[in-house]
């Protein structure tokens, strides 16, 4: 729970203040399989993505830069290269590679796929919320075109158009989820640039991208206007804001996911020293980063502004006792594990352990990981995966109930 001298600057969510505090009561016994038992390891998978112009298909996103179709029957064990990024991603931090991947609503008639990834370029310095940072990093939103290649479909890199590059001032801290809305709209979460305690004070300040989710309109992206501003954005026409955020005060966003039934956007912010959090992420919302650390008051904020008002509460949340890196997941909507519906899915990278909780902030206990979690994936039917790394290589995993 939060503390008493927080409560009240803090926007209550169903009308209590949330949080993980007590401990979570167990959840329904689940299992984690191999979705793929007939593939050799993945380099550092990151995301399996589906699309219906694909039916046999699945597509298995990797950190430095590859993505593999695989066919959707997991005994079979051919693999075809689908992207190659790995001549232009950048791996030297851990945190940076090819991090987001998104297939375009209108795939079967336009053939585009979005990608989020890190980019070396040379040392410049520019602006952050307080002072200068030199750096030679940047983090690229790039739409690519599939085209007919020997039969098979196969992303053009030559046709790659590119729609955002931000800035970077430190390796760490680079989001990097890519998700279409229900309204068509793209959403890029972005991290608050990296090294600790946002030393330069980005995610608070809506003149920076750094710290926030954006949400742009790419449906008639060209190299002239390569994205537009919704007009129902929040931060339009607001002196000194970056029509582009959504939403801010966010550390690093690992993942967010929409809702298939409800819409809700859903994420796993990274913490810090203490806490993890979970937030369901509203148009115009603050997240509190950084005076806050999920429901607990940041002792090293730098800043001698006012800090935004209204700062919205985590759903859950847990301590460094129990985790250290957020693995942000969906809510279950498939059939498998009846008890689980409704309730979001997420685990820790370091200690592998596993939750669920819903919006009314319960949360249940879930049978741990048996690998690094990398991130989740949902199945068409529903369904949920986890990528796994095993140190520099990995697995994907179906969750299945014990009972059912």
């Amino acid at each position: 729970m939060f503390r008493s001298l927080h409560c009240c600057s803090l926007v209550l969510l169903s009308g209590v203040c949330l949080g993980q505090s007590d401990e979570p009561i167990p959840g329904p016994q689940i299992r984690y399989v191999d979705a793929f038992p007939g593939q050799e390891a993945f380099p550092q998978p990151l995301f399996v993505a589906y699309d219906d112009r694909e039916p046999d298909s699945a597509f298995v996103v990797c950190q430095p830069g590859y993505i593999y179709r695989v066919p959707r029957d997991g005994q079979r064990s051919e693999r075809e290269v689908f992207l190659d990024l790995s001549e232009r991603v950048l791996t030297k931090n851990w945190e940076e590679g090819l991090l987001g991947f998104q297939f375009d609503p209108d795939y079967a008639k336009n053939g585009h796929v979005w990608t989020y990834w890190s980019e070396r370029i040379e040392q410049r310095e520019e602006s952050q919320a307080r002072g200068k940072r030199k750096s030679d990093r940047q983090s690229v939103v790039a739409r690519y075109t599939v085209v007919e290649q020997d039969g098979d479909r196969r992303v053009d890199l030559e046709s790659e158009l590119r729609v955002l590059e931000v800035f970077q001032p430190f390796g760490n801290h680079n989001g990097g989820t890519v998700v279409f809305g229900p309204d068509g709209m793209l959403y890029v979460a972005l991290g608050d640039g990296g090294y600790r305690d946002d030393v330069y004070g980005n995610a608070e300040s809506l003149g920076m991208l750094l710290g926030k989710v954006l949400r742009i309109d790419v449906r008639a992206a060209t190299v002239e206007q390569p994205y537009s501003v919704p007009k129902d954005n929040p931060f339009v026409g607001v002196d000194g804001a970056r029509p582009e955020i959504w939403c801010y005060g966010l550390r690093n966003v690992w993942r967010m996911t929409f809702d298939r039934e409800t819409g809700d956007l859903w994420a796993a912010d990274v913490g810090q020293n203490r806490v993890e959090e979970v937030d369901l992420l509203v148009r115009g919302g603050f997240y509190g980063w950084n005076t806050f650390e999920a429901n607990e008051e940041f002792g090293s904020r730098r800043s001698k502004l006012p800090t935004p008002p209204d700062a919205i509460a985590p759903v859950a949340s847990y301590s460094h006792r129990e985790g250290l890196s957020i693995t942000g997941g969906y809510v279950y909507r498939g059939d498998a594990i009846a008890a689980l519906r409704g309730w979001y899915v997420y685990s820790d990278f370091m200690t592998k352990r596993a939750w669920a909780c819903n919006k009314d902030g319960e949360v249940r206990r879930l049978e741990n990981v048996p690998f690094a979690p990398s991130s989740y994936c949902e199945t068409p039917g529903g369904e949920l995966l986890v990528t796994c790394y095993i140190e520099k290589q990995g697995k994907v995993l179906k969750l299945e109930s014990v009972d059912e």
